[in-house]
Order: structure tokens, then C-alpha cells, then sequence
């Protein structure tokens, strides 16, 4: 005798859940960290859930990192804010990111008690990293409330500034040319030429 076996609508069936890639919290992956599975040498960053993996850094990515850091951490000597540099910035529960710069409250010793009360300024230099900085990143550092943030943007010779974060993006966009000048909203007396921080060809300084 034949069984017969009813089946659910397809409806039914189209509305249930599908699988998808599973989200790590902050604290599953430093226990991966402390346990081995990621080695504190491994380039990489908690985007969204998500563990991803950074690619290597060219010439022009690595000058620009070491300009602006110059730059932040002299004009910012005097001031009650440190420059963290490619280093781990816990936000939330899902994203802790590595970014190129972080201007934050407070000194480097502060750390040692907690997160800090106020990150002013985030900065990412962008190369082949350009898209991921323009949705991802930007949406991560959109949705802590970081009140701007800069994409040093080398495809472009320009720096991307954003402002104004509301659910999930900024409501403000400039781009500043090489021969303009920014100024972050935290303090008015930062300003300074974008081409201080931007890469020069050796072939301009000499023509």
C-alpha cells in the first residue's frame, strides 16, 4: 500500500528562516584570541558579527598612517586626547574593529580601566580597502554614534569626511581636495592642508 505523505504549503515552507553565517559577540572572539584559535598576530576585525580578514597594507596606505599619526599626535600634545594607531577598538557587542586611527578621550593609561567616554574622530586610510570603508566600517562607526568620521581616500588623491551619524549612516559628506583644508569638529584649531597628510611622489618634490 502506497503512503502518502502531505506535504506543508509552499508558503509555509518559503517563510521559514533560512541559515546564515553565524554572528561571533566581542566576547567569543577575544576568547578565541586567548585560546588560540586566532593568533594575536592575525589581521583581523569584528565587522558586524562577522570575523574579517585585513589585507596587506601597500607603500602609499603605510606613509599615509604614518603621516596622519604624526600629525594628529603633534597637533594633539597639549590636549586631553591620545591617537591610537591600527589597534583594537571595542564597540559593541558585534563589532570591534581595527582602525587606522582613533582619536580618544582621556590618556593611554585610562585603557587599563575601560573603554574610553568619547572617540571624537576615526580615521581610515583607503585603498584597495575603499568599498568595505565607504558600507561596512561606515556603518559600524555610523551606528556607535562616532560624531566623524575621515576616509583618506588614495584612489582618489582626497579625504572623505563624514558627519551628522543617524540610524546607521552619516546624514553629512564633504570631500576635501588635495589643496583644501579639514578641520574636525572636536577642535577648531586642528585645521590643516589635506596634501600634509596625502602621499607625495618623489618624482613632484623634484619638478
Amino acid at each position: 500500500m502506497a503512503t502518502t505523505v502531505a506535504s506543508r504549503p509552499s508558503s509555509e515552507v518559503d517563510n521559514e528562516p533560512s541559515a546564515g553565517p553565524r554572528r561571533f559577540t566581542q566576547e567569543e572572539y577575544f576568547r578565541m584570541v586567548e585560546v588560540g584559535i586566532l593568533d594575536e598576530d592575525d589581521r583581523t576585525e569584528l565587522l558586524d558579527g562577522h570575523i574579517v580578514e585585513m589585507v596587506a597594507q601597500n607603500a602609499p596606505h603605510r606613509a599615509a598612517v604614518i603621516k596622519a599619526t604624526e600629525l594628529l599626535v603633534d597637533r594633539l600634545r597639549a590636549a586631553p586626547y591620545v591617537v591610537q594607531t591600527q589597534s583594537t577598538l571595542p564597540l559593541d557587542c558585534h563589532n570591534v574593529p581595527e582602525s587606522d586611527l582613533a582619536v580618544l578621550s582621556g590618556t593611554a593609561d585610562d585603557l587599563l580601566e575601560g573603554e574610553p567616554d568619547e572617540i571624537p574622530l576615526i580615521v581610515e586610510v583607503a585603498d584597495t580597502s575603499l568599498e568595505k570603508d565607504r558600507t561596512t566600517k561606515l556603518r559600524c562607526y555610523a551606528t556607535n554614534g562616532i560624531p566623524e568620521y575621515w576616509i583618506v581616500n588614495l584612489q582618489n588623491d582626497t579625504i572623505e569626511v563624514y558627519r551628522e551619524p543617524a540610524d546607521g549612516e552619516y546624514r553629512q559628506r564633504e570631500t576635501m581636495t588635495r589643496d583644501g583644508s579639514v578641520t574636525p569638529l572636536f577642535d577648531d584649531l586642528l585645521s590643516f592642508e589635506v596634501g600634509v597628510v596625502l602621499p607625495q611622489d618623489p618624482s613632484d618634490e623634484e619638478e
